[in-house]
């Protein structure tokens, strides 16, 4: 009986460090996935008027020189104003990519008009160039 609780406290007592070291491990690599996103500041070169809000990389590029690194992994729109993720807006978008930029034409919009967005990028950090 002895021997049978004794090896039930060392199972719980196992499982439970398992379970910290686990939870501890999953909180380090968290950490250190986002200490690996280096995003540029937002950029937002275009208004609404006209055709539409267009946040496009090459003409981002030649107004910010040297802001945005030659291959962007990835790229985030939000409105300008209460920056709303640009996928949560409803809007429909002719470009939304890390090669393009981002394009919003007010052509394609129910109401007429896009909302003014702003992008980033995620470019490789420092320590990853």
């Amino acid at each position: 009986m002895i021997k049978q609780l004794s090896f039930t406290i060392a199972a719980v007592l196992l499982l439970g460090y398992i379970d910290l070291s686990y939870q501890d491990t999953v909180t380090v690599t968290e950490a250190t996935a986002e200490k690996r996103r280096c995003w540029t500041e937002w950029f937002n070169r275009d208004t609404p008027g006209g055709t539409g809000d267009l946040e496009v990389l090459k003409k981002l590029r030649e107004e910010y020189p040297g802001k945005i690194c030659r291959r962007p992994r990835e790229i985030q729109a939000v409105t300008a104003d209460k920056e709303i993720p640009a996928e949560r807006t409803k809007q429909k978008f002719y470009a939304y990519n890390i090669d393009t930029g981002f394009i919003c034409r007010n052509e394609d919009q129910k109401r007429g008009r896009c909302f003014d967005y702003k992008v980033r990028f995620r470019c490789p950090c420092r320590s990853e160039d």
